[in-house]
């Protein structure tokens, strides 16, 4: 059975609309679908139950951590196994690679730069997410013309 991306996207918010009505949560606002966010907040809650820390958390993950990571992977994994394009890539350098991603999250919990939560903002009329939306627009455009630049000589 195939599903058009609007309806999974209708189904998706109906769905979360009903659980969080059913579970009584509020999320911040612009929390959205944060991947940053949400990975920070699995990590603590993790961090905080095995070793009885106090990372901080955003109030809908404090009883049970907002599994949007997990749920994307799973998601990701069974729609390249049932496309057959699922294969593993060794890349140059894995670890230069591992801290780059790190870098990324960091830097992205830092400014809440997760375009998404960024769009959110927006809409909601934040000036400062604005400029971070544009900057971040600026800066996909101009790494990627370094990037095409490097790859052409």
């Amino acid at each position: 059975m195939r599903v058009s991306p609007l309806v999974a996207g209708l189904i998706g918010g109906f769905v979360a609309a009903l659980l969080q009505a059913f579970f009584n949560v509020f999320p911040p606002p612009a929390y959205g679908v944060c991947i940053a966010c949400h990975t920070r907040d699995l990590v603590n809650w993790i961090v905080n139950n095995l070793f009885g820390s106090s990372l901080g958390l955003a109030p809908v993950s404090k009883a049970f951590p907002v599994l949007t990571v997990v749920g994307i992977f799973i998601g990701a994994f069974i729609a390249a196994n049932a496309h057959k394009e699922f294969k593993l890539k060794e890349t140059h350098n894995p670890i230069v690679g591992f801290v780059l991603g790190i870098l990324v999250i960091i830097f992205a919990l830092l400014m809440g730069g997760c375009p998404l939560r960024e769009t959110i903002r927006t809409a909601y009329g934040d000036i400062i997410a604005f400029i971070s939306l544009i900057a971040m627009f600026i800066g996909v455009i101009v790494a990627s013309e370094v990037y095409l630049k490097r790859k052409a000589w």
